[in-house]
């Protein structure tokens, strides 16, 4: 079975920490068999981040009407999603042939939409994220699995890494022997989450960063 971590950040993120050299690390040690690399709003660190064991994503901060804002976990693309608000966003997925997810639709401290929309997002999107290892709220993943189960949408899980010992905390398994065969399982999905909680201090790793007190380890 194939583990894929979903939802990581590199340093390319502004409060991201991981390394290529950290990241291989981690996929050397078989914690997980895959990365998706998923900075926030940035494609940068795909000319880094490459290879057969790496799937190309982003993050996207997407904005409601109101100037809400909130993220979509997109995979499979091959360059920069450009537009900010959701059906733009959406349009430019499926140009693409990708795959998206609405992140910690719950989470309301992290950049969640309103409640009373995501029935409507519900109607485009092809998954939500039901394990998210640094959900701030409390319920927030058994909330995001009881959505998806009742929308039909393929369920995946992700760590949100920011620094490499996060990795692997959550993740989605299939029965595939590579990236692209992975893929179609996805969309189809005939794939399994697993995993929990990150312990409540990685979000000082975050914090640090971001304020430029800490940096990567290159």
């Amino acid at each position: 079975m194939m583990k894929v971590e979903m939802h990581m950040h590199t340093y390319y993120s502004s409060d991201g920490l991981i390394t290529p050299a950290e990241a291989r690390r981690v996929l050397n040690s078989g914690k997980v068999d895959v990365i998706a690399i998923t900075d926030h709003d940035t494609i940068a660190g795909w000319k880094e981040f490459k290879g057969r064991k790496f799937i190309r994503g982003i993050e996207k901060t997407v904005e409601e009407d109101d100037g809400n804002r909130f993220h979509l976990l997109v995979y499979f693309i091959n360059e920069k999603i450009k537009h900010t608000g959701f059906y733009e966003v959406i349009d430019d997925v499926r140009e693409q042939d990708g795959f998206v997810a609405i992140a910690h639709p719950y989470d309301t401290l992290r950049h969640a939409p309103h409640e009373e929309n995501l029935e409507e997002y519900g109607r485009y999107v092809d998954g939500i994220e039901c394990i998210n290892a640094r959900m701030c709220v409390p319920h927030g993943n058994k909330r995001a699995l009881d959505f998806a189960v009742k929308h039909k949408l393929v369920k995946i899980a992700g760590s949100d890494a920011h620094h490499w010992s996060e990795i692997g905390t959550a993740y989605v398994e299939a029965d595939a022997d590579d990236v692209e065969e992975f893929r179609k399982l996805l969309k189809l999905g005939r794939v399994s989450i697993k995993g929990g909680l990150s312990p409540i201090y990685v979000h000082t790793f975050s914090a640090l960063r971001k304020h430029k007190l800490i940096g990567p380890k290159k």
